[in-house]
């Protein structure tokens, strides 16, 4: 994956988490943990339906406990 579509990918995820926390994008840590950022479950299914629509691609809830941070959520989508 190119290093354009990661930041891509980085960007749309973290401006999906900072509308769903109501905080400025700068502020959202892109190695922090979803938990840690103060996301609650029902935030992280919501989470999962803003990012495929904003990245185009199908994304699990698991995928999300799986790879607990920006960063290596967009490592996993890489791979795909």
């Amino acid at each position: 994956m190119s290093s354009l579509r990661r930041t891509t990918l980085t960007t749309a995820a973290v401006a999906a988490i900072a509308d769903l926390l109501g905080v400025e994008a700068a502020t959202v840590s892109t190695s922090a943990p979803f938990s840690e950022l103060g996301l609650s479950s029902l935030q992280l299914a919501r989470l999962t339906a803003q990012l495929e629509d904003a990245m185009g691609v199908e994304i699990s809830l698991t995928a999300l406990y799986d790879h607990p941070d920006i960063e290596q959520l967009v490592e996993h989508l890489a791979m795909r």
